[in-house]
């Protein structure tokens, strides 16, 4: 597994009081496929900003301002991933006691992207920098983690693990652990983001209790093939392991226009297309750039032709994770 440390010495520094610290967390793709609550990826692009400040007196935490957000987000710091999240470790570290002042900048559009997690995971992230305490990476998971659930009403590790270590994770949330597997280079996706928001729990009810054997035995053979493809750095096999017989069947009613979106991608240079998390969005995978960028403007086309409320973004892997950049002012 991948370490992420707040300081590259690994050493405790102390409370960084006074300084204004940023932690970027990216975006990610939970399940990738068939990997239905296992598999998560980074992805490059699109992420979190969230940029604090320590101060040495008592006081309510407070957010300053949230910018770029789909939908509304609360500014209740008990309510905020971010806020819960870099609370838990002050908390840990021993700094009840000072307050935190924070901002906001949402990188993640739409819904399907891990949005409340990459703002879970950057809060853990700042949390450790603004303490000056070097935590375990499970302890970092496990923060993000409880963040996340705490407003999502779901545990679940496939987005929060992808966003903190960065490239494709494995992940368990009944064992609450995961780990980074790795990445692989030569992939170019491109996503179809509606202005429509899906829930996840809205997603979850069409699941049935019950699913047919060999759709499950199906989804088991895809998504040990992608982390082979991983292994091996084989993107024709990644692409072609990439469907779901499983999961998004029942899910994809749920998504406007898909079939027709995954018709247009599929004549167009995709690989592979698949629901992007829960959904709503959706993401066409190649293995050549220059089919990447035919799709995206096809895409592109057809949405403006037919005034779909679609955003087209193209990406690839993030393998970097969380990280720290430099902050703007607060």
């Amino acid at each position: 597994m991948q370490t992420k440390r707040a300081y590259p010495d690994n050493k405790n520094t102390g409370p960084q009081t006074g300084r204004a610290i940023s932690i970027y967390a990216p975006a990610s793709v939970g399940n990738i496929g068939p990997g239905f609550d296992t598999l998560g990826m980074a992805v490059t692009g699109m992420g979190d900003i969230v940029t604090g400040v320590l101060e040495e007196r008592p006081g309510p935490d407070k957010i300053t301002s949230i910018s770029g957000a789909w939908t509304d987000l609360p500014m209740d710091p008990e309510k905020n991933t971010a806020t819960i999240a870099a609370r838990i470790l002050l908390d840990k570290a021993g700094l009840s006691s000072q307050r935190l002042t924070v901002s906001i900048q949402k990188g993640v559009p739409g819904s399907g992207l891990g949005s409340s997690a990459a703002s879970s995971v950057a809060g853990a992230f700042l949390g450790q920098a603004l303490s000056g305490t070097v935590f375990s990476e499970d302890t970092l998971l496990e923060s993000a983690a409880q963040a996340e659930a705490s407003v999502s009403g779901g545990y679940f590790l496939d987005n929060v693990s992808a966003s903190l270590y960065g490239g494709v994770c494995v992940s368990s949330s009944r064992l609450r652990q995961a780990y980074r597997f790795g990445t692989i280079s030569g992939l170019f996706l491109v996503f179809l983001i509606p202005r429509i928001l899906l829930k996840t729990a809205d997603s979850r009810k069409v699941l049935p209790k019950e699913v047919p054997l060999d759709s499950a035995i199906g989804s088991l053979s895809n998504t040990a093939g992608l982390l082979a493809a991983i292994h091996l750095q084989d993107t024709d096999l990644f692409c072609r392991m990439l469907q779901d017989p499983l999961i998004q069947p029942y899910r994809q009613p749920l998504i406007p226009h898909f079939s027709d979106l995954e018709k247009l991608s599929m004549e167009s240079g995709a690989r592979a297309f698949i629901i992007s998390g829960a959904g709503s969005t959706m993401l066409a995978v190649t293995d050549q750039e220059k089919d990447a960028i035919f799709l995206k403007k096809k895409l592109e086309d057809h949405v403006r032709g037919n005034n779909l409320p679609i955003f087209i973004q193209s990406s690839t892997i993030d393998s970097e994770g969380a990280r720290h950049v430099a902050p703007p002012s607060l």
